[in-house]
């Protein structure tokens, strides 16, 4: 994608993304179906523990319930680093696991019956939170940035 950027191949740039979005949101969905199909399989790796396997079970559920999704913020945020924008991924990354990840744990916990499921609450919704402003940042960008780029070319 640098290269190309580079070379000035706005279509082969645009190409790269659409391949990087397609096959990260792919593998994302993915390990979510398995996840979500087979946890006591994906536990099982982890523990040999009966009862631990199965209370374990909904946790697993409730932490990737949006992995599916993610896909799209792997995707964008490593674009934004090949497309010399570090320091935009940079805060995106600081955005999802420090700004809204860590206060979400604190809070969701005394916000459910159900304290441990609130922990595990707190990644799906700062997944949700991030990938909807790591997409939309990306999108301006990529609308913005490349067409004026490919206009100049």
């Amino acid at each position: 994608m640098s290269y190309n950027l580079g070379a000035g191949l706005i279509d082969r740039v645009r190409k790269t993304f659409q391949y990087l979005l397609v096959s990260c949101v792919v593998g994302s969905c993915v390990i979510w179906g398995v996840c979500m199909i087979f946890p006591e399989s994906i536990i099982g790796i982890f523990t040999g523990n009966a009862a631990l396997r199965e209370y374990s079970v909904t946790p697993l559920r409730t932490y990737l319930c949006l992995l599916c999704i993610y896909g799209v913020q792997v995707a964008c945020q490593y674009s934004f680093v090949a497309l010399d924008q570090a320091k935009t991924a940079i805060f995106l990354t600081i955005w999802r696991k420090i700004i809204l990840l860590i206060p979400l744990i604190f809070i969701l916990p005394k916000l459910v019956s159900n304290p441990t499921i609130g922990v595990f609450l707190a990644e799906p919704i700062a997944d949700f939170v991030a990938v909807c402003t790591t997409g939309t940042l990306f999108y301006r960008y990529y609308r913005k940035t490349l067409a004026v780029k490919a206009k100049c070319l």
